[in-house]
This record gives structure tokens, sequence and C-alpha cells, in this order.
């Protein structure tokens, strides 16, 4: 039968309405009476095999789902066997002594196995024994009911029948209970799972030669005419199919033998003829039970060890699986983490670590070296003996610790190291925080501090000074009106340097939108608005803009950007008015992306600024004479253009001066991730809300 049939009749099986399965259950328990009572032995009244307590189980076990199902099954059971039973020779004191027998043996079989295997299944040979165990109680009781029986039929020794009964009811009801429940139980997961794969060319080979093994086996030993005691030859059939055969086949392949057994002892044939017929039938039975014993107990063992194997496999891709995603997780962490063991050799390291720590201070399973320079936060040199690995492997936690590493390069890297012992002194994880961005932005907030007491207090002292002067009633006209213009000028140092200061915070911490800019129009807008502002009138300065190319950035930071730069460079230009200030675009040929350069014919930037030049509060010595500054303009020009994923530059021209050069998306992929671009109408020269507002101030 195909894979598509059967598992279309093993779907019909699983699904068929209660009603059904008690009458299946009734017609199959009333011809496996008929068997039972048909294998009689000559001269005797027993009967080889009872299959009908095996079958009485079954449909018990079946109907315990539910009350009403079991009471039924019980109920309907004691007819069917007392009719059988009377019917096929059986007086009527033993019929109806059978049936009731019966009757409370599967009740209590049921009882018992329920109570010991809640399951309800045969997969271990743990369960089989239990099995096997509540079969000899449960027919125990059941055979007193005989004993009774005989009695009143007028037996002349009824304690005789109770062993009979116990070893052919026992027999039965542990055989086809079990093979019966493998089978159930199979069907319940073909119906679940779906069919299984269909057997190889060797498999199909193989079971066919176990088939001819074990029937050619059968009719050599219990065929043959002469009582040879050769019944064990046949033992090897079933070990092979208890190591070959799952536990329902190799359950079946000991029952079909049992059918050889029975029928050539019928015939008075095999090593069993010469025996008395009472004793031939135990003997019987005992093997038949034996052999079919060794196929189901080895089919079991095989069976669990397969689900063992099984499971393994599962809880080893499940830990690999758990692994890879701990690998993962932690790979992907911004700290950094190592696990070093307790011989220093490294365990795991993540990226962040390794890109921190830099490549060559190990690889898995070499010991760790130290590639770079350890110091704490005030410079001094951190012992090895104050290391936090070290510490770690010695038990001793270290909780955010401070360190700088100073690699070859002389990159710093600042870091927060926690390092905790492994328990059972399996070596030491370290976990890494970098904290070079808050150790710079707590550098800004102390030069914050500093530009604050100075830069305000020295206004505010003015204040004081002048407004004391302006309180003086005598105060000539004049000298008033130029303590009023000391005044202002303060408070407009003041307002400068707040409104830099906000400008610096937000072009790192705002939430940035890109739009197409027209850079020519902007800067044209800008110049306008410059020379057009009353009291910000500087010498004479010649623009030459040229700016095709259009970039894309957050409109309000890009106007601040090039405020700043123009800015400067007209600040810091000629002022004997021949002053030059140039804005053109390029293409970037590397990176495709735009280059805005901004130069001047000016006094330049020393060579040994140039670099410092965009630190915060930084101010060349050569412009302090020239102009006024706070140092932070072109630090806010440099982080508008790191916010926008470029680099901003200077150098000094040939021609003299300063040119500097901020590097910008010219598409809007080019744009970093997390920053929208927004679709707007062509932009304007210099917004609305800028006219008539003096540009913040640069560097």
């Amino acid at each position: 039968m195909g894979n598509g049939r059967m598992q279309t009749v093993v779907g019909r099986l699983a699904v068929l309405p209660p009603v059904i399965v008690h009458l299946l259950f009734a017609v199959v328990l009333a011809v496996a009476a008929v068997v039972g009572r048909n294998t009689n032995l000559e001269s005797s009244s027993l009967a080889l095999i009872w299959p009908a307590a095996g079958v009485a189980f079954l449909w018990g076990l079946w109907g315990s789902r539910t009350r009403a199902d079991v009471t039924i099954a019980l109920v309907s059971m004691f007819p069917v066997l007392a009719l059988v039973n009377i019917v096929t020779g059986l007086s009527a004191a033993l019929g109806l002594a059978v049936a009731i027998g019966s009757v409370v043996q599967t009740l209590v079989a049921v009882l018992l196995f329920r109570r010991l295997v809640p399951d309800l299944t045969v997969r271990t040979v743990g369960e089989y024994l239990r099995l096997g165990a509540v079969a000899i109680v449960a027919c125990s009781i059941g055979a007193l009911f005989i004993v009774a029986g005989s009695a009143v039929d007028g037996a002349a020794d009824p304690v005789a029948a109770f062993l009979p009964w116990l070893v052919r009811h026992a027999v039965s009801l542990t055989a086809l209970g079990s093979l019966g429940i493998v089978v159930a139980s199979g069907i319940r997961v073909r119906a679940a799972e779906g069919p299984r794969p269909p057997l190889v060319s060797a498999r199909r080979i193989e079971y066919g030669a176990l088939a001819l093994v074990s029937a050619a086996a059968y009719v050599a030993a219990f065929g043959a005419t002469s009582a040879l005691p050769v019944a064990y030859t046949t033992i090897p059939a079933h070990m092979w199919a208890g190591l070959r055969l799952r536990a329902g086949w190799a359950m079946l392949h000991g029952l079909v033998s049992g059918v050889f057994l029975v029928f050539f002892t019928l015939q008075r044939r095999g090593p069993f003829q010469d025996l008395d017929p009472s004793i031939a039938a135990y003997v019987a039975q005992s093997f038949m039970f034996i052999a079919f014993s060794v196929s189901a107990v080895l089919a079991l063992s095989m069976d669990e060890r397969r689900r063992l194997i099984e499971r393994l496999y599962g809880a080893t891709e499940e830990a690999k699986a758990a692994a890879d995603l701990r690998d993962l997780v932690i790979g992907r962490m911004n700290d950094g983490v190592l696990v070093a063991g307790a011989d220093r050799r490294l365990i795991f390291q993540n990226e962040t670590s390794e890109r921190w720590l830099g490549s060559g201070t190990a690889q898995p399973g070499e010991v760790w070296r130290r590639d770079y320079e350890v110091t704490t936060p005030d410079g001094k040199g951190l012992s090895e003996a104050d290391n936090p690995l070290n510490m770690a492997l010695r038990g001793v936690p270290t909780e955010r610790m401070d360190v700088d590493l100073t690699h070859r390069s002389g990159e710093v890297i600042h870091l927060s190291v926690d390092a905790l012992p492994l328990p059972g002194d399996r070596g030491a994880v370290v976990v890494l925080r970098n904290v070079t961005d808050e150790r710079l932005h707590q550098r800004d907030l102390t030069r914050f501090a500093s530009v604050v007491a100075h830069d305000l207090l020295t206004p505010l002292t003015v204040f004081d000074g002048w407004l004391e002067l302006l309180e003086d009633p005598d105060l000539p006209e004049a000298e008033r009106l130029a303590s009023i213009e000391r005044l202002q000028q303060a408070s407009l140092r003041m307002r400068t340097l707040i409104r830099n200061l906000l400008a610096y915070s937000l072009a790192k911490e705002e939430r940035l939108t890109a739009t197409r800019i027209d850079v020519g129009r902007m800067v044209e807008g800008i110049i306008d608005l410059r020379t057009a502002l009353p009291g910000t009138q500087l010498p004479e300065v010649a623009f030459d803009v040229d700016a095709p190319h259009a970039v894309y950035a957050d409109e309000r930071l890009f106007l601040q950007l090039m405020e700043n730069l123009v800015g400067n460079a007209m600040k810091y230009g000629k002022t004997d008015g021949s002053g030059e200030v140039r804005v053109a675009t390029t293409v970037d040929a590397a990176t495709s992306r735009i280059l805005v350069q901004v130069s001047d014919n000016g006094i330049g930037v020393p060579d040994s600024d140039l670099e410092k030049v965009f630190e915060e509060f930084h101010r060349s010595e050569n412009g302090l004479s020239q102009a006024t500054g706070t140092g932070l303009g072109l630090a806010i020009c440099r982080r508008i253009a790191e916010s926008h994923g470029g680099t901003i530059s200077v150098r000094n021209t040939d021609q003299g001066g300063a040119e500097f050069t901020v590097s910008l998306p010219g598409t809007p992929d080019q744009l970093p991730e997390g920053i929208p671009l927004v679709v707007s109408e062509e932009t304007h020269a210099a917004p609305a809300r800028l006219r008539g507002v003096p540009a913040p101030g640069a560097g």
C-alpha cells in the first residue's frame, strides 16, 4: 500500500465515531474468543492461547477516556464472552464465570495501568514491564472467578483452574495490549505528522530476508515430526527483529511467529509434541511470551535509544542556535566584551572589543597580551597587578574602572571597565564601555565653564562699572552716551557667545532633515544680508561665487555653516579694501560628494594651528588683534559637516589667505542613515526668518 493510501486509512481510523469503535471492538472480541476456544489440545479443555484477554483490555483502555465509554465497553463485553464460551461447549456456570472474571480483570488492568502509566503508552522497557506487572495482578484477580465457577460447576479441584487462567490471560493481555497501544500511538502520530519517508531498497531487502528466515526457523523447529529440543534456534530471529524493527513491527513479528508455534503445536509437531497436554500448554505459552518479549524489549530499547539520540541532536542544535544568537547579540553590542581563561588565553572577544583593543592582542586560544599603553585618567601608568583582567583572574571584581588606552598609532581611547571572575576559577569576563565622547563632552563642559567665567563675567563687570558711572547725575552727556555704547557692546558680546554655544550644541544633538539646496543662491543671499545690515559694514570685499552644484543638507544648519565660513573670510581678510572672498563647488572624483570651498586673501592660518582651528574655543594668535570671537564658529562648522557624514579642512593658499573645504552629500543616497529627505519647493536664497538678524559670530 502506498504512502498516500496508508495515510488515508490512518486518517479515517483516527476519526472514527465512538459507536463504530465499540462495534468493531465487540466483533474483534468475539472472533478472538472463538479463536481461543478452538486452540484446545487433545484430551484437554485448556485453550493454548486466549487473545480475548488482550482485546478486552484494549477496549476498556480506549473506553476509559470517558465514564460513559468505559461503562459501555465493560457492559458490552460480558454478553459477548458469555455467549461465545457457552456456545463453544462450556457449561453455563463456567461461561458466566469466564465472562465475569474477564470484565473484572479488564477493569482492574485499566485502572492500574492508568495509575502506573498516565500517558497510556508503551514506549519504553519500563512501561512494558509495568504492563506485565499489571497483567499478572489483574489476571490473578480474574482467575478467582474461574475458580469459583469451577467449584459451582462441580470440579473436583477447582483451584487447579487458577494457574492456567493466569498464564493464558496474562500472556495475551501483555502481548496484545502492548501491541495495540503501540499501534494506536502510531495511528495518532501518523494522523498528526503525516506519512514517514518510504523505506530504502536495502531496508526492504533486509525485512524480506527477516521474514523468510523467521518462517524457515519456525518451520524447521516447530514443524518437525520429531520432538527435538531446538526451539531456541528461533530466538536469533526475534533478536534480529528487535534490533532492526520499530517496536510495533517487532511485536507483530513476535505475534505472527506465535501463530506458527500454535499451529504446529496443535498439530502435535515440534519440540512440545511428546509433553503432557497440560504441560505443553504452559511450555508453549511461556516460550511464545519469552520470544515475544525478546523482540519487544529489544525494539523498545532501540526506539528509546533513537529518541534519545534525536533529543540529543535536537538539544545540540538548540544549544548551537542559542550560542549563535548569543554571539550575534554580543557581537553587535556597542560595548566591548572579552572572556579569558584562567591561563589568560582568550576564549571569546566581540568585534567592538577587538576594534578598541586591537587585533594584535590575541586570537582565541592565545595568551592575552597587551599591544597598547594603559594609564589612569590622570596619566599614571597602570601596573600589571592593577590591570582589571588580572585582578578578575585573582578573584577580585572591578567595576567602572576608568582607563586610557594609547595605541602605537597614537590613538587614545577612554574606557570604563567592568571585570568579573567566572565561577569555579574558570577565568574572567571583561566588559568595556567607550567613554571617549563622554570625556570630550566633559571637556566641553569644563571649557564652557571657563568661557562663562571669563567671557561672561568680564562683560558683567563692565556692566557694573559703567552702570555705577551712569548713576552719577552730574555725568556729562557725551560720557553718558559713551557708557551706554560700551554697555551695548558688552551685551552684544554676551548674546553672541550664548547664541554660539547654543548653535554648537544643536549642531550635534538636533534631529536633521535634508532638502536639496542651491549653494550659489544660498551664498548670494548670505552676502546680500551681511552687506546690507547696518552696523556690520566691513571694509569693501570683492565676492566671487561659482557654485553650480546643489547639495543635500539640513537647510538651517547649512545656512549656519556658510554664514560662519563667509563671515570668517570677511573678518580675517584684508582690511585695505582689496579683500576677496571666493565661494566655489566641485565634485570629489573619489567619493562623488560635493566639495564646497570658501577662500580669502587675508591673514591665513598659522601652520601650527591648521589642525587646531576646529577645536572648541581655539583662536589663532594672528587673529586676536584683527577681530573678536568666541572660538566656536569653526567648531560649529566641523559638527555640521560631520553630522552630514562629511569633513571639513583648511589650507593656506599660495596667494595668501586660507581656503576651507567642506565635503557634503551631492545625492540623497549619500545622506547618513537616519536623516530623512524632505521634498520642498525651490530653496530660498536666505530664509525670511533670518533677514534683519545678525548671523551668529564666526570663529
